[in-house]
């Protein structure tokens, strides 16, 4: 357009109506008035008058006069840079720029009556041009006559032609899509009213069912008395912008497997819930996980896990009432949202509970698939856990993850003392990861006791933490938490270490502390890259230590965890020379025939039974049971826990082999075992 301007004979002008400065100008313009264009578009209207004693006045009145009337005629006379004066016709129209007025002015000097019409004619194509290439239709609605005018883009836009139309405010709203006509007029019928300036997008629905998205920009003009004189406006075809915009909106906001809502979308419709909710309203959140996705998708392959994923988004579609809101954040967790009449605590659980329970309704999800996962919830609530959508996502995320710490398939409501508890953990979790490197592990024995009570035949390794603080922390918290997080694995390859070590100090010393019982966890039994075998033997070569004198302490739930991978693992480890026990019998479910099928060489009694011996009967029978099942299987058995003398005795009588327990000995650190070992050599 700028190079089909600069090519033409005519002088063109864009000026600003608030102030008169030139916006724009083509070349013919500046050059005729001996100006180059970054000097002449410093200008205004009222450095190039002719009269200069009235230059300001000239500009202002033809500003007036342009603000009047948006199209028309005017002349006056110029004056160049190097002072040559002329007259000129001057022809504009009113277009709406950028949210302001301003005029498109064509100059030309008044030789004669054929030439003023030519200037005209001109503007008129010149302006139908731009408009066909932008898209973007102009008219003007006199409100003194009621009568409209189109430009032909305008026609265009609308779909009809001059011949075909009559323009009226009448045809125009006929045009507007009926879900945003009443939209559309209030906007016009304020800007009439007011003066003020409008924008507003709406939808046009057009023969055939056709839909066209437009762009409304205008201003009207009022009268001394405050009545509309005109209105001048734009039209413009956004269509092509709607739809990529859509497709973006699409890109950005909606999860491309489940078609539900994204993580963004979840967060400006929270945002949008919380700025609309009144005062004492309420917002219930909640963050849904599903329980061993991971596991189905290793098992099953990822298909059947999209699978278990669309279907559980089309289950939870299926309990939504209609004011409800679903979205999937990521992997198998979706967030689901409910403005309530009032901040119910109680309201929000039994909708959680309907939702948790909903899970084993379904067989298979729905997909057909032999797969039927449970979830885990939590719960979160606006305005009583936060007004922002970041503070509540944070607060219903950190419910979902105390639901999932408690076990699978459970139900959380957010409290602050959740939040704390977290942040101690994961406080604990990190000043477990340095307690290697700063030396805050150390092994504890607790020397086991023969069959007569006194006879020293071994000890078991017991891992203590002394925190930075010099807090002993609780095995029963920090090995949970170790397995949980992985670095059981870096806290059971020191224990082995320093465990060999121990071993290998005290023969060097003369001390006979007999097996030397080594506890390995679940994580460890499966372990591949490397093996707890390939562990061991490096241990066992680098100290130079027999493996005869190891006993390896395993629980019933890591036999039951992978039974196939764990009797592998315990054949090759009874081939390289360990002694294998099952610690903590009796709490899990291992069958008879499993145990028969391991290369066990002892039985270790939990202290649970123990305890309550001489209490219950049952409980006796229980015992007794064991020990004489052990020795049918040819297993030694140790009774864990033995606190009291009576309790020692009821378990020789039934003819157990071992005893450990704080009435025989309390663990002791390294020196004081060997002090013991000593004493009971001398």
């Amino acid at each position: 357009m700028r190079f089909a301007a600069d090519l033409g004979s005519d002088d063109l002008i864009v000026l600003d109506l608030a102030n008169g400065r030139f916006l724009d100008c083509n070349r013919s313009a500046h050059e005729r008035l001996g100006y180059d264009r970054d000097h002449f578009l410093s200008l205004n209207g009222a450095a190039i008058q002719a009269d200069e004693d009235r230059a300001e006045r000239l500009m202002q009145d033809q500003l007036h006069l342009m603000r009047r009337e948006p199209r028309g005629h005017f002349t006056t006379r110029l004056r160049g840079r190097l002072g040559s004066c002329r007259e000129v016709s001057v022809s504009y129209q009113v277009l709406e720029l950028k949210g302001r007025l301003v005029a498109l002015a064509s100059h030309r000097d008044r030789t004669d009556l054929q030439s003023a019409l030519q200037d005209n004619d001109r503007l008129g194509s010149l302006l139908n041009e731009a408009e066909r290439l932008t898209h973007v239709g102009s008219w003007e609605l006199n409100h003194r006559t009621g009568e409209l005018l189109w430009s032909n883009e305008a026609y265009s836009i609308f779909d009809t032609a001059p011949t075909l139309t009559s323009p009226s405010y009448k045809a125009f709203l006929e045009k507007v899509h009926p879900e945003d006509r009443s939209l559309v007029d209030a906007t016009f019928r304020e800007s009439f009213r007011t003066g003020r300036p409008y924008r507003i997008e709406h939808r046009l629905l057009l023969g055939e069912g056709r839909l066209k998205v437009v762009l409304e920009r205008g201003r009207t003009t009022l009268d001394a008395d405050g009545e509309p004189l005109c209105t001048v406006g734009t039209v413009q075809d956004i269509s092509e912008q709607h739809v990529i915009q859509q497709r973006l909106e699409q890109i950005a906001f909606v999860d491309p497997l489940t078609r539900l809502p994204n993580k963004a979308a979840a967060v400006r419709q929270l945002a949008r819930l919380l700025r609309t909710a009144g005062k004492d309203h309420g917002i219930a959140l909640i963050n849904l996980d599903l329980d061993h996705f991971q596991s189905i998708n290793n098992s099953l392959g990822h298909e059947i896990g999209n699978q278990v994923l669309r279907a559980t988004g089309n289950r939870l579609c299926q309990l939504m009432q209609p004011d409800d809101w679903l979205a999937r954040l990521g992997s198998d967790e979706f967030l689901l949202l409910r403005p309530m009449a009032r901040a119910d605590r109680q309201q929000a659980l039994h909708w959680a509970e309907e939702i948790r329970t909903s899970f084993g309704d379904t067989p298979g999800m729905g997909t057909g698939l032999a797969v039927q996962p449970s979830a885990s919830l939590g719960v979160a609530l606006a305005p009583d856990h936060g007004s922002d959508p970041d503070t509540l996502l944070r607060c219903a995320n950190t419910a979902l993850m105390e639901a999932k710490r408690r076990g699978k398939n459970q139900l959380r409501f957010y409290t602050p003392e959740i939040s704390l508890q977290l942040r101690e953990r994961l406080e604990l979790e990190l000043c477990l990861a340095r307690a290697i490197d700063r030396e805050q592990l150390q092994l504890h024995y607790q020397p086991q006791l023969g069959r007569d009570g006194r006879t020293i035949c071994g000890a078991e390794a017991l891992l203590r933490w002394r925190d930075h603080t010099g807090r002993m922390v609780s095995p029963n918290v920090f090995i949970p938490l170790a397995e949980q997080t992985g670095q059981i694995h870096g806290i059971g390859h020191w224990v082995i270490e320093e465990a060999c070590r121990q071993l290998r100090d005290w023969h060097r010393r003369g001390l006979r502390p007999g097996k030397l019982a080594i506890n390995i966890s679940a994580l460890q039994l499966g372990a591949e890259n490397p093996s707890l075998s390939q562990l061991l033997a490096s241990a066992l070569g680098s100290h130079g230590v027999d493996p005869r004198t190891i006993e390896l302490e395993i629980t019933e739930t890591a036999l039951l965890n992978n039974p196939d991978r764990a009797g592998e693992q315990l054949r090759e480890l009874a081939d390289g020379g360990f002694s294998l026990a099952i610690d903590d019998f009796g709490t899990g479910y291992s069958s008879l025939a499993m145990l028969h099928s391991l290369p066990l060489d002892k039985l270790k009694i939990d202290r649970f039974f123990v305890d309550r011996l001489g209490k219950e009967n049952a409980d006796l029978a229980i015992v007794k049971a064991m020990i004489v099942m052990a020795k049918e299987l040819g297993l030694m058995t140790l009774a864990e826990g033995v606190e009291t003398a009576q309790q020692l005795k009821t378990l020789q009588e039934l003819g157990c082999d071992q005893f450990q327990g704080r009435l025989l000995a309390r663990p002791m650190p390294a020196s004081g075992f060997a002090s013991l070992l000593r004493s009971v050599g001398s």
